[in-house]
């Protein structure tokens, strides 16, 4: 069985796992009623704030990649990157992002994918940033606490590697090393570590290290206002200062084996998240309901869109996990 069918049950059966236990104890009519209760002046509001968080996300990978890369390549390719993780498994989004970037700009897919690597970086840091800002000040469950020290040292070890692929040096040494293994997927490991150098080497400025940080942190930022738009909607009390924290915390655990677009994962995470809080578990699963909405319709109908204006097809994308074609070098 290929890894992407594994991964694909594997997310199927954690999702219906954890839809079960968020929705365990709810009354049905208690999430209807909450529902019902929506202000309908603050459910189209996070739509702007989400808008604001993709035009960041794509001005940001269009400065990582340069090379006459502009602002609308990246938009395209990200919305059609997003579009694919929210209707196929395996989540070969990034994947896809990647190689619609090398259709339209003629580029090597490997460069194209080490600037996706990069710019996802860049996403954690900003992630990361926005937890330790809005940490808050009471205690939290040890799961919780246990798994923020776990992304802790993920990132320390993430901006290690980075250093470490940046300097032409170590990431000379590492690429030869692989070389000698002389097996096709090592060679393809030591090329792709010299592209994803060049493109560190390029924008590792102080500077620009710390522009990229500072459009990462705004960009979550934005969709959190965005989760808090939604909260008020639906008449939730919960203060601002936790969202941030909430959305962080979040999309970090999104990391984790899904079906496509989420579903289950995001709605548990949500649910137990905003639970930290004092907000009943009803009102917690409606939250998710509207703001999953607000961002997984908008995505696919503008990525789907965007696929058929670039000429690519649903069964193209899906070759895409084990497509052995793809340009590597």
């Amino acid at each position: 069985m290929r890894k992407g069918n594994i991964l694909t049950i594997a997310g199927f059966i954690i999702s219906i796992i954890l839809l079960y236990f968020s929705l365990k104890d709810i009354k049905y009519q208690e999430i209807l009623l909450t529902l019902r209760k929506a202000d309908f002046r603050f459910l189209f509001i996070p739509l702007v704030f989400i808008g604001v968080a993709v035009t960041l996300c794509s001005f940001r990978w269009s400065r990582i990649t340069g090379s006459g890369v502009q602002f609308r390549d990246t938009f395209i390719a990200l919305l059609i990157g997003l579009f694919v993780n929210n209707v196929l498994p395996a989540r070969i989004g990034e994947v896809a992002r990647a190689y619609v970037l090398t259709k339209r700009k003629g580029i090597s897919f490997t460069f194209g994918f080490s600037t996706v690597l990069v710019d996802r970086f860049f996403d954690l840091a900003g992630l990361l940033l926005l937890t330790f800002i809005f940490f808050p000040g009471h205690s939290l469950p040890p799961a919780v606490s246990r798994g923020i020290y776990i992304l802790v040292t993920l990132m320390i070890i993430c901006i290690a590697l980075i250093f470490v692929l940046s300097r032409e040096k170590f990431a000379n040494t590492i690429a030869s090393g692989f070389h000698k293994i002389r097996r096709p997927l090592f060679s393809k490991l030591a090329r792709r570590i010299m592209t994803i150098q060049e493109n560190l080497k390029r924008i590792s400025s102080p500077f620009n290290l710390l522009c990229f940080v500072a459009i990462s942190f705004t960009t979550w930022f934005a969709m959190s206002t965005a989760l808090y738009f939604a909260v008020l909607a639906l008449g939730v009390h919960v203060e601002f200062v936790y969202i941030p924290f909430v959305c962080a915390l979040l999309n970090m655990g999104l990391t984790i084996p899904s079906p496509p677009g989420y579903v289950g994962v995001y709605q548990a995470l949500l649910v137990y998240l905003l639970s930290i809080f004092g907000v009943p578990k009803h009102e917690g699963f409606a939250v998710s309901i509207i703001y999953h909405a607000a961002w997984y319709i908008p995505y696919t109908i503008i990525g789907f869109t965007f696929l058929l204006k670039e000429h690519l097809k649903i069964k193209e994308i899906k070759n895409l996990e084990g497509d052995s074609k793809l340009e590597v070098g």
